[in-house]
């Protein structure tokens, strides 16, 4: 039985997913979280996201009770490494609190918290579309609501690094070597066991199939706590179109499906907080209205977490001893430069997650309150004339994990362009991603693993 918020993070046993569990646990464990509160200076007084459950009564914010606690569900493939992990977690809260002086009201709220912190393991691999069913109805068994869903696990089909070009690039552009690498050189043609493309499935639709699995749990947090849910989508400064929506949306013919997963991910979020949005102000949808809950409870929001070295990076097989070290000195002289993304730890990666995951939605910024942000800002030197494809309006927001010099961590924002030549793109992707997902579903249906999705999403009779 859930109490307080339940929030599903996908890959949490490692990398940055690691790094969200650790900071949730830090930040709740405080009266008033520092991520909760507002950050950005919203440029258009007024244009801020509405009531976010339009006149159900549903609010744009939590309240954060120690007594309440959390449920963080740790979905990871490789359950022993996941339990490792919970072990650290508890170790690092529990280092936390140590420090607080004894006898504090702090103290004090952060042991009543971690006596209600629950930390659970679930297995979930998303190169199998019958794991993530299995995942939704076992949680859907297991708990009575869902207020986030992170979806942070992510991977590439890397086969190594081109060190020359690498160090060639270090050399004339240091700071755009680093946060756009183009030397990680990935192979293509490279299918999951559903004979899908492998990437594609890993990084974005089986995320997808994981949200229509367990939309109706967030919606019954919405209907039961009076807050809006929240669903989180891990994107990267490396996103870039390198694909052909044409023929190549399952990404196995790009020698970039890394970036163009990513690229996808912002559509497929894009696509879906607009049909929020107009279920939000309208009450209705005007297609595909399974998508999204009734009044526009749910919202999709994406995020980076900047640049920082995870256990990934072994995938490129660097033959160089001691290259971790070399690769962090690389980046910590990044920073130094004036990088802004390059990121130290994995408790600083998390901070444009988590920031999102609990600051009130009416202080997050939009493409409306903020409308100076242009194409421009992604970051990408040559974007308007990129490929081929040129881009100049901006569809939704990216927020991602910033610092400064000396390590100072924050949210940051920049803008994620519409692409001219396939405007349509993310709506034509949404409809293909929900086609196949329906196709897995009745299959997986017929063994008894998940029911029909459109009779078992919760509101759609």
């Amino acid at each position: 039985m859930s109490k307080g918020l339940a929030i599903v993070v996908t890959g949490a046993n490692g990398g940055v997913g690691f790094g969200i569990c650790h900071r949730l646990l830090v930040q709740l464990s405080a009266p008033s979280p520092p991520d909760a509160q507002p950050y950005f200076k919203l440029e258009v007084p007024g244009t801020t996201y509405a009531n976010a459950g339009g006149n159900t009564g549903i609010v744009d914010e939590y309240t954060f009770d120690p007594d309440a606690g959390v449920t963080i569900i740790m979905a990871c493939r490789d359950p022993k490494r996941a339990a490792d992990a919970r072990t650290r977690l508890y170790g690092l809260l529990d280092e936390y609190i140590s420090k607080l002086k004894l006898g504090s009201e702090e103290e004090k709220y952060a042991r009543r918290f971690r006596k209600n912190a629950r930390l659970e393991l679930e297995v979930l691999d998303l190169s199998s579309v019958r794991s993530v069913l299995e995942f939704g109805k076992t949680v859907s068994q297991k708990y009575e609501y869902l207020s986030h869903l992170i979806f942070n696990a992510g991977t590439a089909t890397y086969s190594h690094l081109d060190i020359l070009g690498f160090t060639w690039d270090l050399l004339r552009y240091p700071i755009y070597a680093c946060q756009h690498p183009r030397r990680n050189i990935q192979v293509n043609g490279v299918l999951s066991k559903d004979n899908l493309g492998y990437t594609w499935q890993c990084n974005v639709f089986g995320h997808y199939v994981l949200y229509r699995s367990v939309q109706h749990l967030l919606l019954a947090y919405a209907q039961k706590s009076g807050s809006s849910a929240r669903v989180l989508w891990m994107s990267s400064l490396d996103a870039e179109p390198e694909f052909d929506p044409k023929d190549d949306w399952q990404l196995t013919k790009t020698m970039h499906s890394y970036q163009a997963s990513k690229f996808q991910i912002e559509l497929i979020a894009a696509e879906l907080e607009r049909r929020t949005l107009e279920a939000q102000e309208t009450g209705r949808v005007s297609s595909m209205s399974e998508l999204v809950a009734p009044h526009g409870e749910i919202h999709h929001l994406v995020v980076s977490p900047g640049i920082i070295a995870t256990n990934m990076s072994s995938l490129l097989n660097i033959p160089i001893p001691g290259w971790r070290w070399l690769m962090l000195a690389a980046f910590f002289l990044v920073r130094l430069l004036g990088s802004t993304h390059i990121l130290m730890s994995l408790y600083a990666a998390a901070v444009s997650a988590v920031h999102l995951a609990l600051v009130p939605l009416r202080a997050v910024p939009t493409v409306k309150n903020c409308p100076r942000l242009s194409p421009t800002d992604v970051g990408y030197p040559f974007w308007h004339s990129y490929h081929g494809q040129t881009a100049s309006t901006v569809q939704l927001l990216r927020f991602g994990s910033e610092n400064d010099r000396w390590g100072n961590d924050r949210p940051g924002v920049t803008a994620v362009p519409v692409w001219e030549e396939h405007p349509s793109a993310g709506e034509v992707l949404l409809e293909r991603f929900e086609r196949l997902y329906e196709a897995f579903d009745m299959a997986e249906a017929a063994r008894g693993v998940t029911g029909n999705s459109k009779a078992s999403n919760g509101w759609v009779a």
